[in-house]
């Protein structure tokens, strides 16, 4: 998908200041060994003196150099490998003095062979996200907040709406702690004011936390967003931050009134990322013979290719 040119400066002056901490880092370890170890210290400036001594043989060209070269070459060999092992001897990796990169592949230059690194596309679609979000109530609700007790535990059948709640509660739970970016991705569906917003705002803060993408938005708004894009009534690139993200939280699916074009989109959306294995939560408040009615077969068949959670009781916010 394409990055808008936007996002991708902002993303480049954010790796700008990943590779000046890098560097601040790099300095306050090699101020604490210096400190530590008086020894390394002293090989450190010894290491200097030789690679210089190097450096004068080589340009003096003299009878006998390259023999000179190879004992100072290997007087370096030992002094680095004394450097390591007091490293090691007090504690620290022996690479703790590396250098430090934030991505190893372009070492925190954004690119590669001329191309935009994975990196700094990954913070160029956060910043992205973020644009997106910024109306959103993604801030609002965690785990901790979802009230169980809320939810009738009298038996209808063999669960009670409390027990069925709670299952649903443990595989979001589930799915927010052991999200890689790839999951099945999840349909949640009941009546209005069953907690399907609470929990998907729940998992989009702790995937968020543990630094992926996560944009969401209600059906209708995201609808509308995309056609005045789309019709140039204004600016923005909605439909690529949303087929990129890492996790597509859609909410109030069946609010919008769609025409056919919204149908299209709305297929063109769920199924694109379906395809790249891209996962989503939609939350909707209709029923599974109401979204059938509704929407196209093509469309019905994908949403109800996601796992699927059934919210049942009556509505929390008549409670408080």
């Amino acid at each position: 998908m394409s990055i808008s040119k936007e996002y991708l400066i902002q993303a480049q002056d954010e790796l700008e200041k990943l590779r000046s901490a890098n560097r601040r880092t790099e300095y306050l370890r090699h101020a604490e060994i210096i400190e530590k170890i008086p020894e390394y210290a002293k090989l450190e400036e010894k290491l200097s003196a030789t690679m210089a001594n190097v450096v004068a043989l080589v340009a003096s060209k003299s009878s006998g150099c390259e023999e000179k070269i190879k004992a100072v070459s290997e007087e370096n060999i030992s002094i680095q490998n004394r450097m390591e092992q007091l490293l090691v001897e007090n504690g620290y990796d022996k690479n703790y003095l590396g250098e430090i990169y934030s991505c190893e592949k372009c070492r925190d230059k954004g690119i590669i062979d001329g191309n935009w690194c994975g990196c700094l596309k990954k913070i160029a679609h956060r910043l992205a996200a973020d644009d997106l979000n910024k109306r959103s109530p993604l801030k609002l609700c965690s785990f901790e907040t979802f009230d169980l007790s809320l939810y009738s535990d009298v038996a209808k059948g063999e669960s009670s709406p409390r027990d069925e709640m709670e299952q649903n509660f443990n595989i979001c739970v589930n799915f927010a702690d052991n999200f890689k970016g790839n999951e099945k991705g999840l349909l949640m569906t009941g009546g209005t004011g069953l907690g399907k917003t609470h929990l998907s705002l729940s998992v989009a803060k702790r995937i968020i936390q543990k630094d992926f993408s996560v944009v969401y938005c209600s059906v209708p708004e995201l609808l509308r967003a995309i056609n005045n894009e789309q019709f140039g009534r204004s600016d923005g690139n909605t439909m690529s931050v949303i087929s990129s993200c890492d996790l597509l939280v859609l909410d109030d699916l069946g609010a919008e009134n769609p025409t056919e074009r919204d149908v299209s989109l709305l297929y063109e959306i769920i199924n694109g990322r379906l395809c790249r294995s891209l996962p989503m939560i939609i939350n909707t408040n209709l029923s599974a013979e109401k979204l059938n009615l509704r929407y196209s077969e093509r469309l019905f068949s994908r949403l109800f290719s996601l796992e699927v959670l059934f919210f049942k009781g009556d509505d929390n916010r008549l409670k408080y």
